[in-house]
């Protein structure tokens, strides 16, 4: 190893210095060096480092940065990351990386991304991407993974500065008289099961997900209870029943008298065309509240895109506010806490871990609620 001073006009004093190292990568010499030091201490600092690295054999390691792929390395951080989350969650994750992040970055060398390649890569996802969060986390694992396997010494995507984006509300719920306009035109125009699947959704706040893995066994009609403690995905095309989305999904919910009455509706006659059709009699699809006969003739869990696709054609043909299916969560939400239901309660009733998450999330002013609390404050007022 050897220090060296050369002329430079950045630095004060005309000249700054470099360290040498000489190396031999397949006997050929491939010298290491490392230039930009302000004085002859900061060099000697750097030459003492490396002087270890070399006696602990680490010293290759360091100097020599990876030429892997930002893909190959994700493949690797996708194996070990698969384990660790449900199938569905995978496959999704899977599909983020596929569409929006292995495009640009795939088949760069990892140790050559820089965090300005990152700050353009975010600034340009963010023009057309929502959760832009989501995005950078998720490209920045993979740096953070090759930095465990010693292939990097530090993540890029760790300096970027996150675009502000504008925030346009979207009010993703329906007042009371919204919400009875859409299941009476339901009622009367869509078949019955389309009712049953709708009412329910609105009269127990339940994810979608919940709503497609139920089964009549879930449902206690002596005690007009429902029991969520599973949720439907899809993996490859395939209907895979997994948990729910955290412990304090798992729960007991009550249910209004005439919903109850309408689902006992719906078992009857959703027997009655079961018994029509050519279906093993002890297929576990038949169990579903909610299911679709295949071309085949086989009966189904309804597919991922069902409700999306019933609820976005009623909307378009009777002009109704746009909402979607989680609009429903939204809505029943957003009724309790308006007509005073304690947060507690529909904190359970919705699975949330706290009345401060379902406040959070849900709580907003709306019309009816301001114009009841004015009243409430201007009778208070005036009984005193």
């Amino acid at each position: 190893m050897s220090i060296h001073k050369y002329p430079s006009k950045k630095a004060k004093n005309g000249y700054l210095y470099f360290v040498k190292i000489y190396m031999v990568k397949d006997s050929q010499r491939a010298d290491h060096i490392k230039r930009g030091f302000r004085t002859r201490k900061e060099a000697k600092d750097y030459e003492a480092r490396l002087i270890y690295l070399k006696a602990s054999g680490k010293l290759e390691e360091f100097i020599k940065p990876t030429h892997k792929t930002y893909n190959e390395i994700f493949e690797k951080w996708y194996q070990a990351y698969q384990d660790t989350v449900e199938p569905t969650t995978a496959s999704r994750t899977l599909d983020m990386f596929r569409l929006h992040i292995l495009p640009v970055m795939g088949d760069l060398p990892i140790s050559k991304i820089s965090p300005l390649d990152c700050q353009n890569f975010i600034t340009d996802k963010a023009k057309t991407f929502k959760n832009i969060k989501q995005i950078k986390s998720y490209t920045g694992k993979v740096f953070d993974f090759a930095i465990k396997m010693k292939l990097l010494k530090h993540n890029p995507m760790a300096e970027i500065i996150m675009p502000k984006r504008k925030k346009t509300r979207i009010e993703n719920y329906w007042t009371v008289q919204e919400l009875q306009e859409f299941l009476a035109i339901v009622l009367q125009e869509e078949p019955y099961k389309h009712y049953a699947l709708f009412r329910l959704l609105a009269y127990s706040g339940l994810r979608k997900g919940e709503l497609y893995a139920l089964k009549w066994a879930d449902i206690d009609f002596q005690t007009e209870t429902l029991s969520v403690d599973k949720s439907l995905g899809r993996l490859d095309g395939q209907a895979i029943e997994k948990g729910t989305k955290n412990d304090f999904s798992v729960r007991k919910i009550k249910l209004d008298s005439e919903t109850i009455s309408i689902l006992q509706e719906w078992k009857s006659i959703s027997q009655k065309e079961k018994a029509q059709l050519t279906v093993a009699p002890l297929s576990i699809e038949q169990d579903f509240l909610f299911t679709y006969c295949t071309r085949s003739g086989s009966i189904e869990p309804l597919h991922a895109d069902y409700i999306n696709n019933v609820l976005s054609r009623i909307i378009r043909k009777h002009g109704l506010k746009k909402i979607s299916p989680h609009g429903f969560r939204h809505t029943h939400a957003t009724l309790m806490i308006e007509i005073g239901v304690d947060p507690v309660n529909t904190a359970k009733r919705l699975g949330h871990a706290s009345s401060q998450m379902t406040l959070d999330t849900y709580s907003h002013s709306t019309t009816t609620g301001e114009d009841r609390s004015v009243k409430q404050f201007a009778d208070y007022l005036k009984a005193k």
